[in-house]
């Protein structure tokens, strides 16, 4: 494209950066080819149909931040809107099989700065939900923290950030993969919590026993007696390490009845624990900081609220001129 032919298109509203986008792909390229047709003159001796009409509209709806009305009003004015029964133009052909009228009372939100805002803070209070329930349960951490970021990317992501449009691939990407590393983090969340926060010393075996989970599972969980007189179990099911009455060297919370249950380890093992769980963790958290950066571009500021006029003072009927 030429420079004229770019302003042209940023000037009718669409996004070119996410037009590229779409040459990404072979069905992409057709939907650029007609909007080159429709709104340039790239292809001379060409007129634009009810297909090219329709890839524009789907276009519209991805790479452009602006009510489906501008677009109308753009094909009304190359006189591409008009009801036409020799090659079935109608509204239809803008991408939606809604009335009009329906269509534009629904546009979509403006991506302003408050919305990006306010959607990334889910995402981080859900990273935060996901880290607690590591803390509890190495399972449950994985399993419903996952779950609860696949949610943040459907509603806060692309409900508050993107107002239901297209989110760009990089985007995307970073998010899925920031995704799985902390999920993957979860796993030694717990572990790194009662090594931090515990106590290192030598507890016994106390005895090892056949459990059923919840689904029905059977395995064997080992317990161990604390130096407090606590039975407490490990954090990790299996068999024990050592017979019964064995000591072994694990961190432990004072007390018992806490969430956080003993880990089996040496007193040299925190470091490489924390390296276990530090890196996932700077590398999720880094990958989720890059996807909401890269979310901030194309923001719009909220448009201005209606100044109210003051009411006019009212005249006394007594005073009124006939």
């Amino acid at each position: 494209m030429t420079e004229e032919q770019r302003r042209e298109l940023a000037e009718i509203g669409f996004d070119l950066d996410r037009l590229y986008q779409l040459s990404r792909s072979k069905y992409g390229v057709s939907q650029i080819r007609s909007v080159l047709l429709c709104f340039t003159d790239s292809y001379p001796g060409e007129q634009p149909g009810i297909v090219d009409v329709a890839r524009v509209g789907e276009a519209w709806r991805i790479a452009s931040h602006r009510p489906g009305s501008v677009l109308r009003a753009q094909l009304e004015q190359r006189g591409l809107d008009h009801l036409d029964p020799d090659n079935g133009l109608t509204r239809s052909a803008l991408g939606d099989g809604k009335p009009l009228e329906e269509r534009e009372r629904r546009p979509l939100r403006p991506r302003t700065p408050r919305r990006a805002v306010l959607g990334w803070a889910l995402v981080l209070l859900l990273v935060v939900a996901q880290a607690l329930l590591g803390f509890v349960d190495l399972g449950i951490g994985m399993v419903l923290g996952g779950v609860g970021l696949i949610i943040g990317w459907l509603l806060p992501v692309r409900r508050l950030v993107y107002g239901r449009r297209t989110a760009p691939r990089a985007v995307k990407v970073a998010y899925i993969l920031g995704t799985l590393v902390l999920c993957y983090a979860t796993a030694s969340t717990g572990t790194v919590a009662v090594m931090a926060l515990g106590t290192h010393g030598t507890v016994r075996i106390a005895f090892e026993n056949g459990e059923i989970g919840s689904h029905g599972t059977h395995y064997r969980q080992c317990y161990l007696d604390l130096p407090g007189g606590d039975t407490e179990p490990l954090r990790t099911t299996g068999s024990c390490p050592a017979p019964a009455g064995a000591p072994v060297s694990a961190y432990y919370m004072p007390g018992g009845d806490s969430p956080l249950r003993p880990v089996l380890a040496d007193s040299g093992s925190l470091e490489r624990a924390g390296l276990l769980w530090g890196l996932p963790t700077a590398l999720g958290l880094g990958l989720l900081g890059y996807a909401a950066a890269a979310s901030t571009r194309g923001l719009e500021r909220p448009a201005p609220r209606p100044r109210r006029e003051p009411l006019g003072r009212a005249t006394p009927k007594g005073d009124r001129r006939h």
